[in-house]
């Protein structure tokens, strides 16, 4: 789904900005005898990276309810390194980034590829990590 025009804006100016972007490459690690480089920051609950970049108004892809207050925008971890390469605005392109090493906390932007959402869904179960019907 496009990123809508407030959180759109909020994460350039993220991109834009030196201590957002330090504290984004702290969180990221090199491990040795590895070809990625991982994440070690918060983790959503499916064990993706997540990173909070700013705050937009409540009624941009908030709850909707439009009392004018703010809420808390969180990128997958991923997304914002892929924007850090190629911009904000790319990222409307690609609504959905897979990982080319299948592993959902990995932050290298060239393992980081497009992928349809029925691929990206297929990939666990042929590394095997995943059984269908499993849940």
């Amino acid at each position: 789904m496009p990123l809508a025009d407030a959180p759109l804006r909020v994460l350039g100016q993220a991109l834009h900005d030196p201590a957002v972007v330090a504290r984004y490459q702290a969180k990221v690690l090199e491990v040795p005898g590895s070809d990625c480089l991982w994440w070690h920051g918060a983790v959503s609950g499916r064990g993706h990276g997540r990173f909070y970049v700013g705050t937009v108004p409540s009624d941009h892809g908030g709850s909707g309810e439009g009392d004018g207050g703010v809420r808390d925008l969180g990128v997958i971890a991923h997304r914002f390194g892929y924007a850090l390469v190629y911009g904000a605005t790319a990222l409307n392109s690609v609504p959905v980034l897979g990982h080319g090493c299948d592993n959902p906390l990995v932050r290298r932007e060239a393992l980081v590829d497009r992928v349809e959402v029925r691929d990206l869904h297929r990939r666990p179960v042929a590394a095997g990590r995943l059984k269908l019907g499993a849940a």
